[in-house]
Protein backbone atom coordinates (compact mmCIF):
# COMPACT_ATOMS: atom_id res chain seq x y z
CA UNK A 1 0.00 0.00 0.00
CA UNK A 2 1.49 3.43 -1.18
CA UNK A 3 1.31 5.79 1.81
CA UNK A 4 0.42 9.65 1.18
CA UNK A 5 3.67 11.91 0.94
CA UNK A 6 3.68 15.05 3.38
CA UNK A 7 6.19 18.10 2.46
CA UNK A 8 7.35 19.72 5.56
CA UNK A 9 8.63 23.36 4.65
CA UNK A 10 10.22 25.22 7.34
CA UNK A 11 10.21 29.42 5.91
CA UNK A 12 9.62 30.90 9.61
CA UNK A 13 13.07 29.99 11.43
CA UNK A 14 15.45 28.99 8.23
CA UNK A 15 13.96 30.38 5.21
CA UNK A 16 14.69 27.26 3.39
CA UNK A 17 12.78 24.18 2.37
CA UNK A 18 13.40 20.59 3.76
CA UNK A 19 11.07 17.82 2.32
CA UNK A 20 10.05 15.04 5.22
CA UNK A 21 7.64 12.01 4.33
CA UNK A 22 5.39 11.01 6.98
CA UNK A 23 2.60 8.42 6.81
CA UNK A 24 -0.24 10.85 7.78
CA UNK A 25 -3.12 11.99 6.20
CA UNK A 26 -4.02 14.84 8.10
CA UNK A 27 -1.89 17.32 10.38
CA UNK A 28 -1.94 19.56 13.70
CA UNK A 29 -0.21 22.43 13.13
CA UNK A 30 -1.03 23.48 16.86
CA UNK A 31 -3.34 26.85 17.36
CA UNK A 32 -6.02 25.10 16.51
CA UNK A 33 -5.09 24.57 12.66
CA UNK A 34 -5.41 21.62 10.63
CA UNK A 35 -5.13 20.06 6.92
CA UNK A 36 -8.24 18.89 5.43
CA UNK A 37 -9.40 17.07 2.29
CA UNK A 38 -12.87 19.02 1.22
CA UNK A 39 -16.23 18.31 -0.96
CA UNK A 40 -15.12 21.00 -3.53
CA UNK A 41 -12.45 23.38 -3.70
CA UNK A 42 -12.92 26.29 -0.89
CA UNK A 43 -11.27 29.75 -0.78
CA UNK A 44 -9.31 31.22 2.21
CA UNK A 45 -12.00 32.51 4.76
CA UNK A 46 -14.78 29.99 4.19
CA UNK A 47 -16.55 28.58 7.44
CA UNK A 48 -16.92 25.27 7.20
CA UNK A 49 -18.12 21.91 8.68
CA UNK A 50 -16.81 18.24 9.03
CA UNK A 51 -18.60 16.29 6.20
CA UNK A 52 -20.04 13.48 9.26
CA UNK A 53 -19.02 10.35 6.83
CA UNK A 54 -15.00 11.22 7.21
CA UNK A 55 -13.49 13.21 10.05
CA UNK A 56 -10.80 14.24 8.00
CA UNK A 57 -12.93 16.17 5.44
CA UNK A 58 -14.95 19.19 5.26
CA UNK A 59 -17.39 21.25 3.50
CA UNK A 60 -18.71 24.74 3.60
CA UNK A 61 -21.17 24.89 6.39
CA UNK A 62 -25.04 25.64 5.72
CA UNK A 63 -27.26 27.77 7.64
CA UNK A 64 -29.50 24.63 8.62
CA UNK A 65 -26.62 23.27 10.39
CA UNK A 66 -25.59 26.06 12.08
CA UNK A 67 -24.32 23.95 15.08
CA UNK A 68 -21.97 22.06 12.83
CA UNK A 69 -19.23 25.19 12.70
CA UNK A 70 -15.91 23.81 13.12
CA UNK A 71 -13.46 26.16 11.99
CA UNK A 72 -12.30 28.25 9.29
CA UNK A 73 -10.25 27.50 5.74
CA UNK A 74 -6.61 29.71 6.37
CA UNK A 75 -4.11 30.64 3.57
CA UNK A 76 -1.15 28.07 4.51
CA UNK A 77 1.45 30.85 4.40
CA UNK A 78 -0.29 32.25 8.09
CA UNK A 79 1.76 29.28 9.33
CA UNK A 80 4.91 28.76 10.50
CA UNK A 81 4.93 25.63 9.66
CA UNK A 82 3.13 23.91 6.78
CA UNK A 83 2.67 20.01 5.53
CA UNK A 84 0.93 19.21 1.92
CA UNK A 85 -0.08 15.52 0.98
CA UNK A 86 -1.09 14.17 -2.12
CA UNK A 87 -3.43 11.98 -0.41
CA UNK A 88 -5.77 14.48 0.39
CA UNK A 89 -8.10 15.65 -2.59
CA UNK A 90 -8.98 19.94 -2.58
CA UNK A 91 -6.31 19.94 0.65
CA UNK A 92 -7.58 22.56 2.72
CA UNK A 93 -6.04 23.82 5.84
CA UNK A 94 -8.95 25.00 8.84
CA UNK A 95 -8.11 26.57 11.85
CA UNK A 96 -10.48 26.00 14.94
CA UNK A 97 -9.65 28.52 16.96
CA UNK A 98 -7.17 32.29 16.95
CA UNK A 99 -8.06 35.24 14.42
CA UNK A 100 -8.19 34.49 11.16
CA UNK A 101 -9.61 36.34 8.29
CA UNK A 102 -13.93 35.20 7.27
CA UNK A 103 -15.74 35.64 4.62
CA UNK A 104 -18.57 37.79 5.78
CA UNK A 105 -21.79 39.47 3.94
CA UNK A 106 -23.87 42.35 4.70
CA UNK A 107 -27.00 39.98 4.70
CA UNK A 108 -27.65 41.51 8.53
CA UNK A 109 -26.12 44.74 7.66
CA UNK A 110 -23.12 46.60 9.10
CA UNK A 111 -20.71 44.58 10.89
CA UNK A 112 -19.22 46.38 13.81
CA UNK A 113 -16.08 45.66 15.37
CA UNK A 114 -17.00 43.50 18.22
CA UNK A 115 -20.24 42.29 16.56
CA UNK A 116 -21.04 38.33 16.99
CA UNK A 117 -20.58 36.87 13.57
CA UNK A 118 -22.81 33.54 12.62
CA UNK A 119 -23.55 31.65 9.14
CA UNK A 120 -25.77 34.07 6.63
CA UNK A 121 -27.63 32.05 3.90
CA UNK A 122 -24.93 31.63 1.77
CA UNK A 123 -22.81 28.44 2.63
CA UNK A 124 -19.25 29.05 4.29
CA UNK A 125 -20.50 32.83 4.13
CA UNK A 126 -20.80 34.95 7.63
CA UNK A 127 -22.97 37.59 8.68
CA UNK A 128 -23.64 39.87 12.09
CA UNK A 129 -25.51 37.48 14.12
CA UNK A 130 -29.00 38.74 15.17
CA UNK A 131 -31.09 37.51 18.40
CA UNK A 132 -32.39 34.35 16.39
CA UNK A 133 -29.60 32.46 15.48
CA UNK A 134 -28.67 29.55 18.23
CA UNK A 135 -24.99 29.55 17.77
CA UNK A 136 -22.07 32.41 16.69
CA UNK A 137 -18.97 31.32 15.21
CA UNK A 138 -16.89 34.16 16.81
CA UNK A 139 -16.32 38.19 17.06
CA UNK A 140 -15.83 40.29 14.46
CA UNK A 141 -12.17 42.16 15.17
CA UNK A 142 -12.94 44.33 12.20
CA UNK A 143 -15.84 46.54 10.71
CA UNK A 144 -17.38 45.79 7.31
CA UNK A 145 -20.36 47.78 5.64
CA UNK A 146 -20.13 46.54 1.99
CA UNK A 147 -18.30 49.96 0.87
CA UNK A 148 -15.17 49.32 1.46
CA UNK A 149 -12.85 46.02 -0.59
CA UNK A 150 -15.29 44.05 -1.60
CA UNK A 151 -15.11 39.88 -2.92
CA UNK A 152 -18.24 39.47 -4.54
CA UNK A 153 -21.69 40.02 -4.12
CA UNK A 154 -24.59 37.22 -3.53
CA UNK A 155 -28.31 37.29 -4.70
CA UNK A 156 -30.87 35.85 -1.86
CA UNK A 157 -33.94 34.44 -2.78
CA UNK A 158 -36.94 33.94 -0.41
CA UNK A 159 -39.04 30.98 -0.68
CA UNK A 160 -40.94 31.42 -3.72
CA UNK A 161 -38.30 32.21 -5.80
CA UNK A 162 -38.33 35.69 -6.42
CA UNK A 163 -35.28 37.49 -5.71
CA UNK A 164 -34.67 39.31 -2.03
CA UNK A 165 -31.97 40.98 -1.89
CA UNK A 166 -28.22 41.84 -3.14
CA UNK A 167 -25.71 41.23 -0.46
CA UNK A 168 -21.80 42.24 -0.73
CA UNK A 169 -19.47 40.04 0.55
CA UNK A 170 -15.90 40.91 2.72
CA UNK A 171 -13.53 39.44 4.27
CA UNK A 172 -12.26 40.24 8.04
CA UNK A 173 -10.27 39.14 11.14
CA UNK A 174 -13.04 37.58 13.45
CA UNK A 175 -11.61 35.31 17.08
CA UNK A 176 -13.11 32.25 16.57
CA UNK A 177 -15.01 31.04 19.70
CA UNK A 178 -17.72 28.45 18.74
CA UNK A 179 -21.15 28.63 21.32
CA UNK A 180 -24.56 29.70 21.83
CA UNK A 181 -25.22 33.05 21.14
CA UNK A 182 -25.28 34.80 24.08
CA UNK A 183 -27.81 37.02 22.63
CA UNK A 184 -30.25 34.91 21.69
CA UNK A 185 -33.94 35.30 22.72
CA UNK A 186 -34.61 33.06 25.60
CA UNK A 187 -38.11 31.75 24.99
CA UNK A 188 -37.73 29.28 28.20
CA UNK A 189 -40.66 29.50 30.31
CA UNK A 190 -39.15 31.99 33.73
CA UNK A 191 -39.07 29.45 36.67
CA UNK A 192 -37.67 30.60 39.96
CA UNK A 193 -34.73 28.88 40.67
CA UNK A 194 -35.17 27.34 43.86
CA UNK A 195 -38.30 25.62 42.51
CA UNK A 196 -35.79 24.52 39.33
CA UNK A 197 -32.94 23.42 41.78
CA UNK A 198 -35.45 21.17 43.65
CA UNK A 199 -37.44 20.14 40.49
CA UNK A 200 -33.41 19.01 39.60
CA UNK A 201 -32.66 17.22 43.03
CA UNK A 202 -35.82 15.03 42.83
CA UNK A 203 -36.06 14.06 38.88
CA UNK A 204 -31.64 14.01 38.84
CA UNK A 205 -32.09 15.44 35.69
CA UNK A 206 -33.48 18.57 33.82
CA UNK A 207 -36.97 19.10 33.80
CA UNK A 208 -39.14 20.99 32.05
CA UNK A 209 -40.84 24.26 33.33
CA UNK A 210 -44.39 22.88 33.07
CA UNK A 211 -43.91 19.80 34.83
CA UNK A 212 -42.31 22.01 37.64
CA UNK A 213 -45.70 24.44 37.75
CA UNK A 214 -47.91 21.18 37.36
CA UNK A 215 -45.85 19.72 40.38
CA UNK A 216 -46.74 22.97 42.13
CA UNK A 217 -50.41 22.73 41.68
CA UNK A 218 -50.65 18.95 42.25
CA UNK A 219 -48.91 19.72 45.92
CA UNK A 220 -50.58 22.24 46.75
CA UNK A 221 -54.25 21.16 45.93
CA UNK A 222 -53.19 17.98 48.43
CA UNK A 223 -52.14 19.92 51.18
CA UNK A 224 -55.36 21.72 50.83
CA UNK A 225 -57.14 18.97 50.44
CA UNK A 226 -55.59 17.23 53.46
CA UNK A 227 -55.70 20.28 55.66
CA UNK A 228 -59.73 21.28 54.92
CA UNK A 229 -60.32 17.37 55.86
CA UNK A 230 -58.26 17.24 58.87
CA UNK A 231 -59.78 21.08 60.29
CA UNK A 232 -63.44 19.56 59.36
CA UNK A 233 -63.22 16.49 61.17
CA UNK A 234 -61.22 17.93 64.03
CA UNK A 235 -64.17 20.58 64.43
CA UNK A 236 -66.56 18.33 64.15
CA UNK A 237 -65.09 15.74 66.74
CA UNK A 238 -64.63 18.65 69.02
CA UNK A 239 -68.67 19.66 68.86
CA UNK A 240 -69.63 16.33 69.41
CA UNK A 241 -67.61 15.38 72.25
CA UNK A 242 -69.22 18.59 73.95
CA UNK A 243 -72.55 17.32 72.81
CA UNK A 244 -72.39 13.66 74.03
CA UNK A 245 -69.25 13.43 76.47
CA UNK A 246 -69.97 9.57 76.73
CA UNK A 247 -68.98 8.76 73.21
CA UNK A 248 -65.41 10.37 73.69
CA UNK A 249 -64.29 7.24 72.72
CA UNK A 250 -66.08 6.05 69.33
CA UNK A 251 -65.26 10.38 68.17
CA UNK A 252 -61.82 9.90 68.71
CA UNK A 253 -61.86 6.80 66.90
CA UNK A 254 -63.37 8.66 63.72
CA UNK A 255 -60.74 11.26 64.05
CA UNK A 256 -58.11 8.90 64.17
CA UNK A 257 -59.82 7.98 60.60
CA UNK A 258 -59.79 11.18 59.82
CA UNK A 259 -56.30 11.92 60.48
CA UNK A 260 -55.13 9.05 58.43
CA UNK A 261 -57.35 10.17 55.81
CA UNK A 262 -55.76 13.44 55.23
CA UNK A 263 -52.33 12.08 55.38
CA UNK A 264 -52.94 8.99 52.80
CA UNK A 265 -54.39 12.19 50.49
CA UNK A 266 -51.01 14.18 50.86
CA UNK A 267 -49.14 10.72 50.72
CA UNK A 268 -50.57 10.31 47.19
CA UNK A 269 -50.28 13.63 46.02
CA UNK A 270 -46.80 13.87 46.66
CA UNK A 271 -45.77 10.69 44.96
CA UNK A 272 -48.13 12.06 42.34
CA UNK A 273 -45.64 14.94 42.07
CA UNK A 274 -42.85 12.80 42.29
CA UNK A 275 -44.05 10.09 39.23
CA UNK A 276 -44.38 13.42 37.43
CA UNK A 277 -40.82 14.78 38.09
CA UNK A 278 -39.20 11.44 37.47
CA UNK A 279 -41.04 10.28 34.46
Amino acid sequence: MKLPRIILTLTAIIGTATAVYLPVSAVDYGNGAMSYSAESALDNGTIVQLTGKDSNKVKASSQAQLQNMFGVTIDRSQLPVTLSSDGLENEVYVAASGTYNVLVSTQAGTINKGDYITLSAVDGIGMKAGTEEKTVFGRAVASYDGKGVTLGTATLKDTTGKTNKTVKIGSIPVTIDIKSNPNEKSTKVKVPEVLERIGQAIAEKQVSPIRIYLSMGITAVSIIAAVAILYSGVRSSMISIGRNPMSKKSIFRALLEIILTSILILIIGLFAVYLLLKL
